[in-house]
């Protein structure tokens, strides 16, 4: 399937948008603003998930947003997030993104260099660049991840983590510093199924193994357990691959229960009709989540 791409008129003579025309010459459709694709009424996520389209944009006034209560802040007193790309190339059906987009295209932001420079006006900073995305499955597009490992080698007042499904590993440079991270989120392949174009349990330990190898601080993420038939068996063989496969005590382990807020979880399942959006979570707060969270966590905890 050949690519199409969206592109702004004020995006098309950017390096980014050119890098990428280059490389794949698209079918290239000129556009005013981004959000007259993005933001159409009645588009179908899930055909347009299948489909082999970008939109490219250039973002004004660029700013960094507030990371959720939902995820740690790591400690830092500041928690922000980049929105560099919006949207994934994945289709997971568990994922919030679905909840918030209207389009499935994902959209990326050309002006690279601005970001960065936003990032550099940050002090004492945890960072999350593919808190909306995963860059690094888009990084086989555009090297993303080049300029910001340049930024954490300047500052080393920020802590930036990119957290991903991706196996894209090789395609990272070598010896980043030690405040850029690299966070892999792992599930069961009992769960993988549900993560739509993702790469498999398999691949993404073996894009852990090479990220080590490249000197790459690294993180794994169980996050979010999703209670699937015959949960502890399942999960008992996936923990016990993974102690097996990577060094687990000299990697930091994040565990997280699926949690959303209750609207997104309402218009993720127009889209999903699937036994993780349909399962009967407890509301409260506003929020869905396992009446047992705790002992699912507890569960994980005593496997590790």
């Amino acid at each position: 399937m050949s690519m199409v791409i969206y592109i702004e008129k004020a995006a098309k003579n950017s390096k980014l948008a050119k890098h990428i025309i280059k490389k794949f010459n698209p079918k290239v459709i000129e556009i005013n603003h981004y959000k007259e694709i993005f933001n159409r009424s009645k588009q179908n996520f899930n055909f347009q998930k299948n489909q082999n389209r970008l939109i490219l944009a250039k973002k004004d006034n660029i700013s960094f947003y507030k990371g959720s209560k939902f995820c740690s802040n790591r400690g830092y007193p500041n928690f922000y997030y980049s929105t560099q790309i919006l949207g994934c190339i994945y289709n997971c059906q568990y994922c919030y993104l679905g909840g918030i987009y209207p389009s499935g295209y994902p959209v990326i932001f050309v002006n690279e260099d601005e970001f960065i420079q936003k990032a550099k006006e940050l002090k004492d900073t945890f960072l999350a660049i593919s808190y909306e995305s995963d860059l690094l499955a888009f990084e086989g597009i555009y090297p993303f991840h080049k300029k910001w490992i340049e930024l954490a080698k300047e500052k080393k007042d920020i802590l930036i983590e990119s957290r991903t499904k991706s196996a894209n590993t090789s395609k990272l440079p070598k010896n980043p510093p030690s405040n850029f991270l690299l966070t892999f989120s792992l599930s069961p392949n009992e769960v993988t199924k549900f993560e739509k174009k993702a790469p498999s349990l398999e691949k993404r330990v073996k894009a852990i193994k090479e990220a080590i190898s490249k000197g790459y601080r690294v993180e794994i993420a169980i996050d979010p357990i999703i209670k699937v038939d015959n949960f502890k068996e399942v999960y008992k063989n996936f923990i016990n691959y993974l102690k097996k496969e990577l060094p687990l005590l000299d990697i930091p382990i994040e565990i997280g229960t699926f949690r959303m807020n209750k609207d997104f979880l309402k218009k993720l399942r127009k889209i999903h009709l699937s036994e993780v959006t349909y399962y009967p979570y407890e509301i409260k707060n506003n929020e869905a989540r396992y009446k047992d969270e705790k002992e699912l966590i507890d569960f994980i905890k005593g496997l590790l």
